[in-house]
Parts: C-alpha cells; structure tokens; sequence
C-alpha cells in the first residue's frame, strides 16, 4: 500500500476512535435529558419559561435573576421540546448541527472517499467539538448556521437567500456569529460582488423579518438589557494567553493547514474565526471560542488535502487529535478545561421541595426537576454584582436561612484552591455566607448540597 493512503487510514483510525466515542457519550447525555455543562440550565430555564408563554426577557419575579443573555433561537427551539424534557429539544438540535458540519466538510472531499470520511470524522474528533458539539446552548446552531451561509453563497438568487436567511439566523442564535460573516461578506464584496449583494440583501430582509418577530414576542427593552447590557463583561487579558495556547494545542495544526487553503473565501473565514477566538479574552470565555475557527480550518484542510499527496499532512492532524485529547481528557468529569458532568447528577435533587427557594451553581439540577431557580446562572449573576450593574440580594437572605438547599459543584470549604471560573461565580462574601448558615449535607461529583445550620421558625 502507497504511504499517503496509509497515513489516511491512520487518521481514520485516530478520528473515528475519537469521534465514536463522543458521539455514544453525546447520545448518553441526550437520553440522560439533564446539565453536562455549566449554563445549560439558563438556557433549560429561559426556554421553560417560554413553553410556558412568559418572557425571559422581561421583568423577572421579585428575588429572582433570569440570565437570558442569548439571542432568542436556542431560547425557543429549547421551548419546544419542553413536553419531553427541558433538555432534550435544544440538544438534539445541537447534535444534529455538529454533524450536519462534519457531513459538509466529508461532503466537499466526496472525491476521495478515505479523506472524506476521515476529515469528517476528524472534526467531531477535535476537544472543542467533543466537549461543545451537543451543548445545551447556542454555539453548535450557531456555527451550523454560520458555515451553511459561508457555503451556500451563490449568484443564484435560491442560494442567496438560503446563505442570507442562515447569516441572519446565525446571529440570532449568538451575535458573535457576525464576526466571521462579516469578514467573508467583506470578502465577497471584494471578489464576488454580485454573490454579496444578493445574499446581504437576503440577510437583511430576513432579519428585519426576525426582529419583527421578536418585537411582537419579547419585551423590546428587556431583549436589549440582556443580550446587549449583560454581555458587556470585563476584559481580562490575563487568561488571553493559556486561552491561544489552549486553542494551539488542541486544533493549532488544523489552522496551520487550513491557511494554506487556496481558496479565499475560506481563508476569510478563518480570519472571522480568529477573531471570535481573540474575544476570549472576556471573562467567562472558553474553548467554545474555538469553534467558528474549528470549523473554518477544517473546511480549509479540505481544499489543501485534495492537492497534495503528502502523507505529514493526516499524519500531522492525527497527532494534532491525539495531543488533544491526551492533554484535555475531553468528556471526562476531571478534563482540565471543558470537563463534563453527570447529567444523572439532577436525580440527586429530585426530592427537594418544590415550593421552597434553592439556589444551586449549576441551575439544570433544579430545571431537570422542574424547580424555577431563584438564580438561573451565577457567574453572570455574581459578574454583574461586581461591577455594579444589579444589587446583591441574594447574600443577605442566605445569611437569613431562606434557601432551603444550596447545591455547587465544589466544595466551598476548598473554594480558594478550585479553578479561577470556580471562584468568579462564587464571590467570596457569598461563599463565606454559606459556610456561615449552612453545613454540607451531601457530596458527591460536581454536587455539593449544603442545607441551613438551624431551622429558623418567624413568628407573625
């Protein structure tokens, strides 16, 4: 056998072990219907209240903190799964995202029918698609989306309008989707006018179409306060680092050849990508910063690995895969960054009381048993507390016992020594607060129940 086809086959081989598991441990999590990740309860939450006819977006129950701060499409497609389960419509239409990306990178290598189904399989293979590839969240449609109107922009008035309709829908699902649009668009206006005429006309009507929507649904104030407001969170420079190491450790040679592409639009959208990843130097960024770049790089890879027969280029990418998932470990509940947690763990508050307040780190354990959280997400909760954008009322009421449980998903007795994310969501005075009021009552993986030192009986 020649020595590319082999290096191809171990790609394969590397890919399709990677790949395969994912997908069993994403369908175990689909059928689990609970949290694998921090904030798939915000968003489990904002959609119940929306199957419910409410507005996350508008004026939240006294004592109560609604995140909201997506666009509304993940919101609704979450809503209308909300008779299975809270976590069971969004998630399978995440999975179906993710693969439908891999199916178009396989698609675009038909002609060589090893590379194709290796190069797909690589995708699903990479840390940031395993760990963000079935989220509860809106990256995976958002990135579907956004690749979908990269690639259908055509001179065809048809294909237009699906690339315009999908950019519009990108960025209704999350706004930083119009980064990498942008810079293709920009693109195209350069090189292929006609094809960024027609497609940023359609975008437009469609979302014109889609902000009439929501102007009808959603409070319009509210809308802006949370997507808007609520995401203008400190810079913190800091972690920009460890995160562009992370992002070279886990896909850097995918980027690498996927900029050797010839094709330009492609290379934009790469570009696009980068700068998505450059926007991790917000706090409570993370490897789903990688995506958009995941995505463009590997549809790169496509193009350069259908003129080239040097076999360094699977043998680089298959060591690329297996770096990564040596160095991340992801799915597993000890991965260093992106790690997953037991979504069985919500069977562990199915006996708390339905009627009583409760405030837990991660909101899913509550929405899985249909507990609206008094705080559905508490690194925004806790951000916005200190820079002054929202009071703290929920520390003075866990010093009064009011919360009949409070769930994290360390141990705050070891708070200082737990990871930086760890200790941005739990303000020291609010951890101090707890261990004040409140001894720990059950431990188990990322599940910590802590119930009140004393039962506090008010006289009227």
């Amino acid at each position: 056998m020649a020595v590319a086809p082999l290096a191809w086959i171990v790609l394969l081989v590397v890919a399709g072990a990677l790949a395969l598991r994912a997908l069993l441990l994403w369908l175990f999590a689909l059928a689990a219907n609970g949290p694998v990740m921090y904030g798939e309860g915000a968003v489990a939450h904002a959609g119940s209240i929306i199957a419910r006819g409410g507005d996350p977006y508008g004026p939240a129950r006294a004592g109560m903190f609604v995140a909201a701060n997506y666009s509304p499409l993940a919101y609704l497609v979450a809503a209308m799964g909300e008779s299975i389960g809270p976590f069971f419509a969004l998630r399978f239409a995440s999975i179906i995202a993710t693969l439908s990306v891999a199916v178009a990178i396989a698609w675009r290598a038909r002609h060589q029918r090893l590379q194709a189904i290796a190069l797909g399989a690589s995708f699903l293979a990479l840390v940031p698609v395993e760990v963000w590839g079935p989220a509860h969240r809106s990256d995976p449609l958002a990135i579907a989306l956004t690749a979908l109107a990269i690639l259908a922009a055509a001179p065809s008035w048809w294909r237009a309008g699906i690339a315009g309709a999908s950019a519009s829908l990108a960025v209704y699902a999350k706004p930083t989707s119009v980064l990498p649009l942008a810079v293709v668009f920009a693109y195209l206006l350069w090189r292929e006018r006609d094809v960024a005429v027609r497609t940023i006309g359609a975008a437009v009507i469609a979302a014109v179409a889609l902000g009439a929507f929501s102007l009808a649904r959603f409070d319009a104030a509210g809308l802006v306060d949370h997507v808007v407001r609520r995401n203008q969170l400190p810079l913190d420079f800091g972690q920009l680092p460890s995160l562009l190491i992370a992002c070279l450790i886990t896909i850097g040679v995918f980027i690498v050849a996927g900029l050797r592409t010839s094709d330009g639009r492609l290379r934009a959208y790469v570009a696009g990508g980068a700068l998505v990843l450059l926007l991790g130097a917000r706090e409570g960024a993370t490897i789903n910063y990688f995506l958009d770049l995941a995505v463009a790089s590997c549809l790169g890879v496509v193009t350069v690995a259908a003129r080239t027969q040097n076999p360094l280029l699977p043998l680089a990418l298959a060591a690329q895969l297996v770096l990564g998932a040596v160095f991340f470990r992801p799915l597993d509940a000890s991965a260093t960054t992106g790690a997953w947690s037991d979504p069985r763990r919500a069977a562990l508050a199915s006996d708390l009381a339905r009627t009583s307040p409760h405030l837990a780190e991660e909101s899913g354990v509550l929405v899985a048993n249909g507990i609206d959280p008094i705080v559905d997400d508490l690194f925004l909760w806790s951000r916005l507390v200190a820079i002054g954008a929202i009071v703290d009322d929920v520390t003075p009421r866990i010093l009064d016992g009011e919360f009949a449980t409070v769930i994290a998903e360390v141990s705050l007795e070891g708070l200082d020594r737990a990871p930086a994310f760890e200790r941005q969501r739990w303000p020291p005075t609010l951890a101090r607060a707890v261990l004040t009021a409140y001894r720990l009552d059950v431990s188990a993986d990322h599940f910590y129940k802590y119930v009140p030192r004393r039962i506090l009986v008010r006289l009227e």
